[in-house]
């Protein structure tokens, strides 16, 4: 009920999730559930340095996370939850 009338953007690795979490929130009542095509996975793909994703995209393959193709390490934006350190 929290979501009714409000426009809801998803995003996930590959956008498998995605598809099946949109149509359960159809069925509930979300009417403007909008998503990332393709997961981050595919947006990496095109966008690359030129997109706006930082960080580490994890999958679930031998590749173990996905950056954009770039020179820099990746920006570590996540947090240890018992320590508050950067981790990713």
């Amino acid at each position: 009920d929290d979501l009714k009338g409000k426009k809801v953007l998803m995003y996930c690795t590959g956008g498998i999730r995605c598809e099946k979490a949109s149509v359960m929130l159809r069925k509930r009542g979300v009417d403007d559930v909008n998503q990332l095509q393709g997961g981050i996975h595919r947006y990496l793909e095109e966008f690359g340095n030129d997109g706006y994703f930082q960080g580490l995209n994890f999958v679930f393959d031998q590749r173990v996370a996905m950056k954009p193709e770039s020179a820099k390490p990746a920006k570590v934006v996540g947090r240890c939850v018992e320590c508050n350190d950067n981790y990713d």
